[in-house]
């Protein structure tokens, strides 16, 4: 549905996108997640057609849309303040877009009233912006993007100026209002709940380029590069050296002297270079220290931190060689005394080899 090919932008000095490209099928959402400045902004504005790409080009379906100005371009934009016009009520506001491509009035009141029933603000039909509510005029502002039935949809974070709890229920609203729509949605963020939280495809850009894309458990559970492994989550970092490697598997010599066993990134590093491995802290688990045990993976520390968060118990352990992990315990065990640990407390910190991702870096060796 929609393909970008090698787009590139420049603003003087500034470069916002280079050489970017991907491709999102016909009624898909795909999140593009990245931190404030990293061109997400940029890219939504050429697809729509406020500004033009230095190089590259823009299709949706088969056809190429670059040359085309806005008001021609399938493609519907959500801003994030929503960008009511204030002195308008709802349905002019909906209305606004049909009647400025001459559309009959009688088909426009039979869009608008179709929309004001999915998006579920019938009630506030002939209010004014200004007496509505942040929730209403998310809605508001997704109908008037879609009352013209543009074929891919643009969401400038559109949820950012909302209260984390109205912000929780809209996403689920959203994804039951695209299945209705039919649209694509294109929805950039730099909130990393919101981005996984919102289910489809998913893509990390980073100082304009794709870093890397897929489900978004794809990208959590195994990240292409030690970037993604610490932007997206929570992540452990231990540092050591590879010892040995038969294919994607290696063991890893730590800067404490213990050995542990993981998988490699896509470019598994060969024997002796350095590396740093990441493990989730909700894929470690405690264990009390008997010095021994069958575990492939055993590290031995002291528990230097507790934190209750009701879902979850957050421990900060000191192993052996002064590396400190992060360990997330479920809410559940802590009941049991034999489940829970206590600060100063000597422990194991167990975890699978599946369970950690060893990756070279040019930082590390080039020490």
């Amino acid at each position: 549905m929609l393909r970008l090919e090698s787009i590139t932008k420049s603003f003087g000095a500034k470069q916002p996108l280079r050489d970017f490209s991907l491709e999102i099928g016909e009624g898909e959402i795909f999140i593009l997640l990245g931190q404030s400045g990293c061109g997400k902004t940029t890219l939504l504005r050429l697809i729509a057609g406020f500004d033009r790409p230095d190089s590259g080009r823009i299709f949706v379906g088969d056809r190429e849309i670059g040359s085309l100005p806005v008001e021609q371009r399938p493609v519907g934009f959500i801003f994030q303040n929503h960008a009511l016009f204030p002195h308008m009520t709802v349905y002019d506001n909906i209305a606004t877009g049909p009647r400025i491509r001459g559309l009959s009035e009688t088909e426009i009141s039979r869009r608008v009233d179709e929309l004001l029933k999915i998006a579920r603000i019938e009630a506030i039909r002939d209010a004014l912006p200004g007496r509505i509510s942040g929730g209403e005029s998310q809605r508001v502002a997704l109908a008037r993007a879609i009352v013209n039935r543009p074929h891919i949809l643009l969401l400038d974070e559109p949820l950012s100026a909302l209260d984390p709890s109205l912000r929780q229920n809209l996403r689920r609203e959203l994804t039951e209002m695209q299945k209705s729509f039919g649209a694509t949605f294109l929805f950039v963020t730099h909130d990393q709940e919101e981005a996984m939280s919102l289910g489809g495809r998913m893509g990390i850009l980073e100082n304009g380029t794709l870093m890397q894309a897929g489900s978004s458990r794809e990208l959590y559970d195994r990240p292409a590069s030690p970037f993604i492994a610490q932007f997206l989550g929570e992540n452990n970092r231990l540092h050591g050296k590879v010892e040995d490697r038969a294919g994607n598997r290696a063991t890893v010599k730590l800067s404490s002297g213990d050995r542990i066993h993981g998988l490699t990134g896509r470019r598994p590093p060969e024997p002796g270079r350095k590396v740093v491995c990441f493990v989730r802290p909700e894929n470690l688990q405690l264990a009390r220290s008997d010095g021994g045990g069958q575990d492939i993976n055993r590290l031995t520390g002291t528990v230097e931190s507790r934190e209750f968060f009701g879902s979850h118990t957050s421990y900060g352990v000191c192993v052996e060689g002064c590396e400190r992990v992060q360990v997330l315990a479920p809410h559940g065990g802590e009941a049991d005394p034999g489940k829970s640990f206590e600060v100063g407390e000597r422990v194991d910190v167990v975890f699978r080899p599946e369970d950690v991702l060893a990756f070279e870096t040019e930082a590390e060796n080039a020490n």
